[in-house]
Parts: structure tokens; C-alpha cells; sequence
């Protein structure tokens, strides 16, 4: 029977299309024996080899229930403990980092073989450092960084110096993969924010199940895709993050919760639906392709607009596509911002930077106005402005620009983009 099972288990590893990652802050899982460099807690008669051989049952009876292929580790005390972890867990492979008198690691166990690893340290402040192993899945290598930022007691001048090391680390990663507990809230004050081209797999929840610390209720672990495993080949399987909390999981195992998500080789693009971007007016999760051209950009964001003269903002801090890029993407999320239907997450497939059609045709024409809706650019038009005001076709629009100062007379504008601002149409122009 041993041998079936262990065959079973090898022919899954060969043919698998999938590969289950997660992240799990442990909570203090130190050995049983003294080294110097423990917790107070955990130097006296509190802590013991039973307390600590109960707590590694605990933490492998979670990794055997999460089922993941790869897992970071977060507050490991040494190499001895994860060995013992990988052992009782079922995993052939781990790699563990730490540095001189920290009381503790992180460490990454793999089902797939390691190639090899690099370790970073954050300079001049005391904390973890940044563990890199390269994982061999299916003819892919997939780098893992695995961190554990300094909490936020610490000073913020500190925890920029660890996330810009990450940063560093992350800066030519091909299919890059950030996991552990990065002690930042998922948020406009997430440390990590501005990281081009990666994707923080939180977006794929809704705000009310953002949560992995359990004291806090915040979303301070995270899992982060770089842009080549969010396309068409290994790539994020859409809906399979989550938080894992099992009804056994009391506040004994452990004050996070683990997060997971799965990486595939089987193509789940090809079955989404088409729409045209004047299909998409409500707020929704259903997946749809979509191909448009960016007509309009700013600092958070950017529109694309189709042949059917419609357009959608799709927000996106810092957005790196030009004017006139033609876009190929899935539609993962849209949601309502204060009146404006936005995408909030979105999968490429395709990016022509060497567009050359005719821009026009995704313009909405200005006799069109009156069905104008939230983010539909219109092209060459005269304005007659007064007091901030427009008047067009009989319908009066705010005028507003971010970078210039609004005088009344008449302006003619090349691209103008249209907007709700509190309940009433305005016209957005550079």
C-alpha cells in the first residue's frame, strides 16, 4: 500500500499543471533547546520538549490540511526546526535563513526541488533577512522571495530600508513570487505599493475578507505575482487566493492565519467571454476579455476605450503604458468609485506598444455628448467656459484640470474625458 501511495504521489508531481503556494506566519516556533538568543519566554520553565514537540504537531497538521506545494515560513528559530517541520509535513525540500544571534528565521519547504537560493540582507538595521530559493516547476523556475519586515513599532525609516531591499532584490525577477509577513497593511500605506508590474493578490478580495493577523484583523501577510505569472502560460489560476482557517486552528496554533493561491499551466483565458467596454456597466467579478486602446492617463490610472467609442477607467497607481498602447487584457473585477465604474483588476494578455490605428475611432464623437458616461473621452472640442462651467448640446459640465488653471472664454481641446464628481457630469481635460 506505502508503495501505491508514494507512486500515486509521483505521478502527480509529473503530470501536475498546477503548483499550490502559500505563506504562514508560525508564531514563535522555537526548539527545545537554549541557545542564548530565544525570547525570554522561551528560556524558561514556560516553554519545554513537550510544549514544543505539541506546538510542531500543531503547525504540521495546518501544512498537511493546506496542501500547498510551496510554503514560506515566517518566526522559525533555526535549520533543525524546519527540517523537523518538512519531515513531519511531507516535504522532500526546505531552505531556511536567518542571521547571528536573531532569535528568529524564515524558510521556505517545497515538494519541488530547490535549485538554489540567495539571502539579502537589509542594511544597517537589525531585522530578517530576505531569503531568495528558485523553485523547479514543470520546465519553470520560479523565484521566491520570502521576508518578514520589521513590525510596526519600529521606526518607518527602518521598514522602508527592508522594503526597498526587497525592491532591489525583486527588480529583474522573472516569475517573481513575494510571500510572508511584510508587517504593512494591504492599502495606499501598503510598503510595497509603486512596485511596477507586480500584483498583490489581496485585490482578489473583497475589503471585508482582508484579514490574516488575527490580534490586528489586518492583511499584513501577503502573496505578490510579478507580470509574467499573471499571462497566459504559468500563471495566477483567477479565484484561488484565499485566507485558510480551519475550525481547529484556535489562537494556540497561531496569530495569523495562512494565505494560498495557485499558479497553472492549464489555459483558463481562452474560455473567458468577449465583450465590447460599452457591455460593462455594473459592478461585478465575472471575467471578460476586452481589447482597447489607452486614450488618457494620470497618476492613478488610465482609460482604454474600443471601437464601440466607449471607455473605462482602469485604475492602476502609476501606470507604465503609454498614449496609444493597444491593449489585449481580462477583466478580473470592476467596481463603483464614488459614481465611476472602474476596473480594479486586470489580467494582460497582450500589449502592442507599436499600435499605429486610426485613434479616432475610439473617440466618442462630440454630438454624442449627451450619452457621455463615465470614462468616454471626447475628441476636438471648443468649450465656452464660465465660472468653471460649460454648456453643451443644453447639458452644463464641470471643467476641471489637474494641471492647469481654468479661465473663462472659449478653449479648444483635444481630449476631453468624462466624469461623475458628486452626482454631476464633468469633463476632465490635460
Amino acid at each position: 500500500m506505502r508503495v501505491l501511495v508514494a507512486l500515486i504521489f509521483l505521478f502527480s508531481l509529473l503530470f501536475s499543471s498546477e503548483l499550490k503556494i502559500a505563506t504562514y506566519n508560525v508564531e514563535n516556533l522555537f526548539d527545545d533547546k537554549i541557545s542564548g538568543s530565544e525570547y525570554s519566554d522561551f528560556k524558561s520553565n514556560r516553554w519545554n520538549s513537550a510544549k514544543y514537540q505539541q506546538k510542531l504537531q500543531k503547525i504540521s497538521r495546518v501544512l498537511r490540511e493546506l496542501n500547498a506545494d510551496v510554503v514560506a515560513l515566517n518566526e522559525i528559530e533555526n535549520e533543525n526546526v524546519i527540517k523537523e517541520l518538512a519531515n513531519l509535513s511531507g516535504y522532500k525540500f526546505y531552505k531556511f535563513a536567518t542571521l547571528k544571534g536573531s532569535p528568529v528565521g524564515l524558510g521556505l519547504l517545497s515538494r519541488y526541488r530547490i535549485s538554489d537560493s540567495e539571502i539579502y540582507v537589509v542594511p544597517d538595521v537589525k531585522t530578517r533577512p530576505i531569503l531568495m530559493s528558485r523553485v523547479e516547476f514543470e520546465g519553470h523556475n520560479i523565484e521566491f522571495f520570502i521576508a518578514h519586515f520589521p513590525a510596526a513599532k519600529n521606526s518607518l525609516k527602518h521598514r522602508i530600508a527592508a522594503a526597498n531591499t526587497m525592491k532591489k532584490a525583486v527588480k529583474n525577477s522573472k516569475n517573481g513570487v513575494i510571500l510572508g509577513d511584510l508587517n504593512s497593511n494591504y492599502g495606499y500605506k501598503f510598503l510595497l505599493n509603486g512596485l511596477d508590474g507586480w500584483t498583490n493578490l489581496w485585490e482578489f478580495l473583497p475589503s471585508y475578507q482582508r484579514s490574516s493577523y488575527k490580534n490586528g484583523k489586518s492583511a499584513i501577510d501577503h502573496i505578490m505575482l510579478s507580470s509574467d505569472l499573471m499571462g497566459e502560460k504559468l500563471h495566477y489560476k483567477y479565484g484561488s487566493f484565499g485566507v485558510f482557517k480551519a475550525n481547529f486552528m484556535d489562537d494556540s496554533y497561531s496569530d495569523h492565519y495562512p494565505l494560498y493561491a495557485t499558479l497553472s499551466l492549464q489555459e483558463d483565458i481562452k474560455d473567458v467571454p468577449s465583450k465590447l467596454i460599452s457591455q460593462i456597466k455594473s459592478v461585478n467579478n465575472n471575467r471578460t476579455k476586452i481589447t482597447g486602446v489607452v486614450m488618457y492617463k494620470d497618476k492613478n490610472g488610465y482609460i482604454l476605450a474600443d471601437e464601440s467609442r466607449r471607455g473605462i477607467y482602469v485604475y492602476e497607481k502609476n501606470p507604465t503604458l503609454i498614449l496609444g498602447t493597444k491593449v489585449e487584457a481580462v477583466v478580473n473585477r470592476v467596481e463603483d468609485y464614488k459614481g465611476n465604474i472602474e476596473i480594479t483588476s486586470l489580467s494582460y494578455i497582450a500589449v502592442d506598444t507599436d499600435f499605429k490605428g486610426d485613434e479616432s475611432k475610439y473617440l466618442l464623437d462630440k454630438n454624442d455628448i449627451n450619452s457621455a458616461t463615465s470614462g468616454d473621452v471626447i475628441g476636438d472640442i471648443i468649450l465656452d467656459i464660465k465660472g468653471g462651467f460649460a454648456t453643451i448640446s443644453k447639458n452644463k459640465f464641470k471643467i476641471y484640470s489637474p494641471n492647469r488653471h481654468i479661465n473663462d472664454g472659449k478653449m479648444s481641446v483635444k481630449r476631453a474625458v468624462v466624469w461623475n464628481y458628486k452626482g454631476q457630469k464633468e469633463l476632465i481635460i490635460e
